[in-house]
């Protein structure tokens, strides 16, 4: 018995050293190569033209930048309804007009830089939380499954439209907010925490009480498993953060609040939401958001309709069995700051869920889940399975049976190497989808100077010009201000960065900027 749990704990090690270093080398690599894939797929595919919400930024922040009239107020400013003042997207907005021309494919570039920083936030995390375990094999293959999740091309609108790969920008302040607020509850220092909850509820808005709803409701689930003390610091913790969150909600409510119209009571949402239901929209709800999470659609050639819905059905189950086990294990293993994390991104995954199922599917019906835009939202709980499993002892294809059983020990691998292998018909589909879209896109550029020659012409506009829906007065206005400082479409330099934007020949106005550079 001795010489045979020596030899095994030889090979442990043995594995431990060249074998560790061997993955931990392949995992920085693939994360590496799919970020550097994402970026030039963005460089060569994400839209510059003007589109929907960016209309309303050039309406009521961008006019005011160029006339001179804008205060710290307009950063904050936001429409009525379920809208977020976005300050950090302004911000960002701001540079694109004086450096790029307001070239709004910069803003897929931040956001992929974004999700760079997140995925080595969570390395950090994930290195953080160790166990002294003999090897970290499983973990490095958690963390290249993490950025194939992070940098995956499974849904190209992601990336397409900046503003949706911008909100990984608004998710670094999320996850350190998160990493705060354990390490307070840890050492009892709290400045630090205070700032960060302040940082996270000026840059997010109102989306920051849902992060810190998820965080203390983390933390009581915590408390009450018993895998986390239920201390005087866990009580202190949880107040600093309600204290410093209730003044930003203060203060937000100074901001202006400009466009859009009301919105309509909770009550009347959730009846809507409940005539969805009753259209079948129970397994929806869950059957589409899990699925599109790994693939929105067939990667490959040869599958039928009926063979892919199996397919779906077949991930489908797979991550419900991870979502049980999720919870089984997080009622039971002594909670690290790994898991603390995992646990809050999951319920930050089913918030994010829920809003979108109240505030879209009830007004738009259960296919409004298909939506490409949602799947950045639903991808979450990906990542919250896979940091979970980096964070529990003693994990990894070479750890020897344990009381879960094989699903426990070998489902995390089987789908850690599946997300990283899907990458590859994922990221092809979607490069084979560009020339359309850039196709696209030249069609909304010679829509917008055909709308600078006779603003009255709104037949056939795309509807991601929703400009098109404004009053004319309004609708010319917006145009010549894009003309006259040649910005945008209008812009030389974006004929140079996009050439399939075509030339527009007309001349600004006077008074009007003669050189884009001299702004």
């Amino acid at each position: 018995m001795s010489i045979e749990s020596n030899s095994q704990s030889h090979r442990v090690t043995h594995f431990g050293g060249w074998g560790d270093r061997l993955v931990r080398y392949l995992a920085w690599i693939f994360g590496i190569l799919t970020f550097l894939n994402a970026l030039y797929y963005i460089l060569r595919t994400a839209n510059p033209v003007i589109r929907s919400d960016g209309w309303y930024f050039l309406d009521v922040f961008v006019r005011r930048v160029l006339d001179g009239t804008a205060g710290l107020g307009d950063f904050f400013v936001k429409r009525h309804g379920a809208d977020h003042a976005q300050p950090m997207g302004k911000l960002l907005l701001l540079a694109q007009l004086h450096y790029f021309d307001l070239d709004f494919s910069i803003e897929s570039i931040v956001g992929v830089l974004s999700a760079a920083v997140c995925a080595l936030l969570l390395y950090c995390v994930i290195a953080k939380s160790r166990w002294n375990d003999r090897t970290d094999v499983g973990r490095h293959i958690a963390w290249a499954a993490m950025c194939a999740v992070l940098f995956s091309l499974n849904a190209p609108g992601i990336w397409t439209w900046p503003l949706v790969a911008m909100q990984y920008l608004t998710f670094i302040p999320a996850l350190l907010f998160t990493w705060t607020v354990w390490r307070s509850w840890q050492t009892g220092r709290y400045v630090l925490l205070a700032v960060a909850t302040v940082t996270l509820g000026v840059v997010d808005d109102d989306s920051a009480i849902i992060i810190v709803v998820a965080v203390i409701v983390a933390m009581l689930f915590a408390m009450i498993c018993n895998t986390a003390p239920r201390d005087r610091k866990a009580w202190l913790t949880i107040a600093v953060v309600l204290l410093c969150m209730s003044v930003v909600r203060m203060c937000y409510g100074l901001a202006p609040v400009e466009g859009g119209a009301p919105m309509s009571p909770l009550s009347s949402y959730l009846t809507s939401l409940h005539g969805r239901l009753n259209e079948g929209g129970g397994l929806s709800w869950i059957f589409i958001p899990l699925g599109l999470s790994v693939m929105p659609r067939a990667p490959l050639w040869g599958f039928t309709a009926s063979s892919w819905s199996h397919v779906v059905a077949g991930i489908v189950a797979i991550l419900l069995i991870a979502h049980g086990l999720f919870w089984w294990r997080a009622i039971r293993t002594r909670c690290n700051l790994a898991t603390f994390i995992a646990v809050c991104l999951m319920l930050l995954s089913y918030a994010w869920l829920a809003g979108v199922l109240v505030y879209r599917v009830s007004d738009y019906g259960n296919d409004y889940l298909y939506q490409e835009r949602y799947v950045f939202l639903y991808q979450f709980n990906l990542i919250a399975l896979l940091l979970f499993w980096a964070g529990l002892p003693k994990i990894g294809p070479e750890v020897s049976t344990t009381k879960y059983g094989w699903i426990g020990r070998w489902l995390p691998v089987f789908g850690s190497l599946a997300l990283i292998l899907l990458q590859v018909p994922l990221s092809s589909s979607a490069w084979h989808s560009r020339k359309y879209l850039v196709a696209y896109y030249h069609q909304m550029a010679v829509q917008l100077e055909q709308l600078a020659d006779n603003p009255g012409n709104t037949k056939g506009c795309l509807p991601e010009l929703v400009v098109c829906t404004q009053p004319l007065p309004v609708r010319k206005e917006l145009v010549q201000l894009l003309v006259e400082h040649r910005l945008n479409v209008f812009s030389p330099r974006m004929h140079d960065w996009h050439p399939y934007i075509p030339k527009f020949q007309a001349i600004p106005r006077e008074g009007a900027r003669k050189d884009s550079s001299s702004r």
